[in-house]
């Protein structure tokens, strides 16, 4: 049940509640009346007005049947927990989906990296984070020489692993396969 219908369903019991006290106070008014016709005072034997005797139980009756009123209404046109719920539950589970694709895709990526030797795997992971890197920052950013960075590129283009396009006095290196 969400909060509407359990509104409704508040607001119905509360009239009903209503209802019962104000059948209660008809029948208390009717036997009354009939006393006082029979007797000709309001007044008990025991000197106990008969209008006053069951006030605390219509005063809890009234009282009650507001309270669950008005909590009805509340319930119906006010509370919006349920919808900040499934909000935030909408916004948790993209969350965690994005991270869950993230981490699938980093455990591909890690995957494919162990068919490589250490300095391979440390240009691919260099051109990973930063794809179309320039080859003189790839250099700077793995800490291998010029030579050895240039075989290695040569190697990995050799095997379509990366592919390397002109960009002035360098080269900017791409990894053909996307993860």
């Amino acid at each position: 049940m969400n909060q509407k219908q359990i509104g409704i369903a508040l607001m119905i019991f509360g009239i009903l509640v209503m209802l019962m006290v104000f059948m209660f106070k008809s029948q208390m008014d009717l036997s009354a009346h009939q006393t006082m016709a029979l007797s000709g005072t309001c007044f008990t034997p025991e000197g106990v007005c008969i209008h006053e005797r069951n006030i605390v139980y219509l005063s809890i009756g009234w009282s009650l049947s507001a309270i669950i009123f008005i909590l009805g209404l509340y319930l119906f046109f006010f509370d919006k927990t349920q919808e900040k719920l499934a909000a935030q539950q909408l916004t948790i589970s993209k969350a965690l989906e994005a991270a869950s694709l993230h981490e699938s895709k980093k455990s591909k990526f890690e995957s494919f990296l162990a068919g490589f030797n250490s300095e391979e795997k440390l240009v691919l992971q260099a051109i990973h984070d930063q794809d179309g890197i320039k080859q003189s920052t790839l250099r700077f950013k793995t800490g291998i020489s010029k030579t050895s960075l240039s075989l290695i590129l040569n190697s990995l283009e050799k095997r379509e692993i990366v592919s390397r396009k002109e960009a002035g006095k360098t080269k900017e290196v791409y990894l053909r396969k996307k993860f």
